[in-house]
């Protein structure tokens, strides 16, 4: 019966987060998640620019990543924030560099500030690290995603409708040609009632707390079923009392017992 309940008291945590909206686990570092996150949408707009032979981009429109395979014959460079070489790709591997700031900024989801081309980060020499045998990358990128605490200024004043909220671009060489990945980031529009639990949700909800009740009524019967003392004339051992230990019980003082 325990066994039977806490699977049900399972089923129902599994069922709640449904309900509730958990977030599932990202790719990356752990990192606070925006309110709005859901409602901004990231996408390419012109991709590699200009053309490079065997170079192809793509970008999860949730603004989590950015994705460069490289199939053709040239190395292909991609840079940091500050201009620093960032990642190495060629035909069969993909190369990280350590000592990029860009390295370490783009393991969390989130950062304070994204440093510039001024700061001067390419004079270090890379020290590169193989990632993966194939010239793909996939890594999180700050330039791509809304990077504020608060909304856009023109989200701000009119959240219900879309806006383009900017242009966003990372820089990359194929053996030392420019080139260029282009996207934009829009806000999709935020409904009125959207922090509002729909009909079907709230009949879900009422269903759940009511067999969560349930469940709790059964659990406390049968912790007091099994406190409860057995019966008298029934042994502790479930059998009933029978033979010479209930006659040594109800024999006198007197009793010899022969």
């Amino acid at each position: 019966m325990i066994r039977g309940t806490r699977g049900a008291l399972g089923a129902l945590a599994v069922l709640a987060a449904i309900l509730l909206g958990s977030a599932p686990a990202g790719a990356h570092a752990p990192g606070p998640q925006l309110p709005d996150a859901s409602y901004y949408r990231t996408e390419l707009a012109g991709g590699v620019t200009p053309a490079m032979a065997g170079v192809t981009a793509r970008v999860d429109p949730g603004g989590e990543w950015v994705e460069l395979a490289n199939s053709g014959p040239a190395t292909v460079l991609v840079l940091g924030y500050t201009g620093e070489p960032y990642l190495r790709l060629t035909a069969t591997g993909a190369e990280e560099n350590q000592l990029s700031q860009t390295t370490y900024l783009n393991r969390a989801l989130f950062a304070d500030s994204v440093p510039t081309a001024g700061a001067g980060g390419s004079s270090v020499a890379p020290a590169w690290k193989q990632l993966g045998g194939t010239g793909i990358a996939r890594w999180h990128d700050h330039r791509i995603h809304w990077m504020g605490r608060d909304r856009p200024p023109a989200v701000a004043a009119d959240p219900t409708h879309p806006h383009l909220v900017g242009d966003w671009t990372v820089h990359a060489t194929a053996d030392g040609t420019p080139f260029e990945v282009h996207g934009v980031l829009r806000w999709l529009g935020k409904p009125a009632d959207a922090g509002r639990a729909t009909p079907a949700q709230a009949w879900l909800l009422t269903l759940l707390a009511g067999m969560t009740v349930v469940v709790g009524v059964l659990i406390v019967a049968l912790i007091r079923a099994r406190r409860r003392p057995p019966a008298v004339g029934v042994a502790a051992n479930g059998g009933s009392v029978t033979g010479p230990a209930r006659s040594q019980a109800s024999a006198g003082p007197g009793s010899s017992g022969s």
